[in-house]
């Protein structure tokens, strides 16, 4: 042992590394809280990272789905959006069938409100007397995930059946 006199206030050696490596690995330490993610404040808006629209869905019923893994994402296949789902989910509205192609639905944004989130989205129609040319219309958006749940929008794909089905070549000409 030291006969070193000991002053309040100054501590020094290995008993201020350790101090000291104590006192800041909380805050770089960021591997602990790897899985827990913040829940976006009352009213903010998520940000839209990403999005994929189209005339074309091929579902025959209007739908608005969350997905949060890719085994879900296997059951609706629109299209191919890249979407980290560590750090990202998927946000899906579809019209359905409609009677023409000029019909389009957009994602205009994602907020929390309460203990959920919202989502407005924007349907634009086509003018008196367009011509009639079944369609589908979609919209695809990649927002970072948060597990609150998002009103009116499923978890799950509904039993549906989509309006094709891919066919076996013909054997002959």
């Amino acid at each position: 042992m030291s006969n070193t006199p000991i002053r309040h206030g100054s501590i020094r050696g290995p008993t201020a590394l350790i101090l000291c490596v104590c006192w800041l690995a909380p805050a770089g330490c960021r591997e602990a809280r790897r899985g827990v993610r913040e829940l976006p404040l009352e009213g903010q808006e998520l940000p839209i990272l990403h999005r994929a629209a189209g005339t074309h869905s091929h579902e025959t019923r209007a739908m608005q789905l969350v997905i949060r893994d890719p085994a879900t994402l296997a059951q609706v296949p629109l299209e191919d959006v890249p979407v980290d789902f560590a750090e990202e989910m998927l946000l899906v509205v579809t019209l359905g069938r409609v009677t023409s192609d000029r019909y389009s639905i957009d994602i205009a944004r994602v907020w929390r409100e309460g203990n959920r989130l919202r989502v407005e989205t924007a349907v634009t129609s086509p003018a008196p007397g367009s011509p009639v040319m079944m369609a589908s219309p979609y919209c695809i958006a990649v927002v970072p995930r948060c597990d609150l749940n998002v009103a009116d929008f499923e978890t799950e794909p509904p039993q549906r059946e989509r309006s094709w089905e891919v066919s076996e070549p013909p054997t002959e000409w």
